[in-house]
C-alpha cells in the first residue's frame, strides 16, 4: 500500500514540476511589444481582502510593452476623492503619470511602470472626500490577473510609454482620442491570451489526480 501512494505522489509531483516549466508566470521578457489588456483587483495593503478603494479603479487595465518595459494604464472614477497616488517600482515609489482627466466626468487616465505581472503592486493614495469630511491616506495593491491577459493587436506609440512622472492633481487636458482609442481597443481585442490560461490547467491537473486514484483502486483490488 504505501508503495502505491508513494507512486501516486511521484505523478501528482511530476505533473506539478511540469505545469510550473509549461505554464510560468509573466515576466518583462516573455511579452512581446505592443498593447494588452488586463483585469486586476485593488487589495488591502496587508490582507487578502479587496480593499474599499477597489471600486474607484475602472477595469480592465491596459498594459503597454515597449523594449521590455511594461506601463499600466488606469482609469480613476471619483478622481477629484483622490488628490495623491504613487506607485511602486524598482524599489521605490514615485507619482503616477496623468495622461487625460474629464473633470464632468470626475475621471482621470493615469499610467505608471510595473516590474512585472507576478506579484501586486504597491500604491499609496491619499484620499478627500469634503462633502463627508474625510481625510485618509491608503497603502493598496494592485493584483493582475495574469490570466485574463489578452493582446489588443495594438502598436506602442511615443505616448503610450511617457515616463515623466507629474503628480496627481497636475492633470493634462482631457484628450478625446485618448478615449477613443481605449475604447476601440476594448472592442477590437482578440481572443488570444499570451500567458496560461487557469482552465487548461486546472483541467490538467483534474485529469492528472482521477488518474491517480483510479490507478491506485485498481492496485488495491489486484493486492
Amino acid at each position: 500500500m504505501i508503495t502505491q501512494w508513494k507512486k501516486v505522489c511521484l505523478l501528482i509531483g511530476a505533473t506539478f514540476l511540469f505545469l510550473s516549466v509549461a505554464f510560468p508566470s509573466v515576466s518583462k521578457a516573455e511579452l512581446a511589444d505592443g498593447t494588452y489588456t488586463i483585469d486586476y483587483t485593488v487589495m488591502h495593503g496587508s490582507d487578502s481582502s479587496a480593499s474599499i478603494a477597489n471600486d474607484y479603479w475602472e477595469k480592465p487595465a491596459t498594459l503597454t510593452v515597449k523594449n521590455g518595459q511594461i506601463h499600466a494604464k488606469l482609469t480613476l472614477n471619483n478622481s477629484s476623492w483622490i488628490v495623491e497616488y504613487q506607485s511602486k517600482a524598482n524599489g521605490s515609489f514615485s507619482n503616477v503619470t496623468v495622461l487625460s482627466e474629464d473633470t464632468a466626468a470626475d475621471k482621470r487616465i493615469v499610467q505608471f511602470p510595473l516590474d512585472d505581472l507576478s506579484g501586486m503592486t504597491e500604491s499609496k493614495i491619499h484620499v478627500i472626500v469634503p462633502d463627508i469630511d474625510y481625510d485618509h491616506h491608503y497603502t493598496v495593491r494592485l493584483d493582475f490577473h495574469e490570466n485574463t491577459l489578452t493582446s489588443t493587436g495594438g502598436t506602442v506609440t511615443k505616448e503610450e510609454t511617457k515616463e515623466d512622472d507629474e503628480p496627481l492633481g497636475a492633470a493634462q487636458s482631457s484628450d478625446d482620442n485618448e478615449q477613443k482609442r481605449n475604447q476601440d481597443n476594448k472592442t477590437e481585442k482578440e481572443n488570444n491570451p499570451q500567458t496560461n490560461d487557469g482552465a487548461p490547467i486546472a483541467l490538467l491537473m483534474s485529469l492528472v489526480i482521477v488518474s491517480a486514484i483510479v490507478l491506485l483502486r485498481r492496485q488495491v483490488k489486484q493486492a
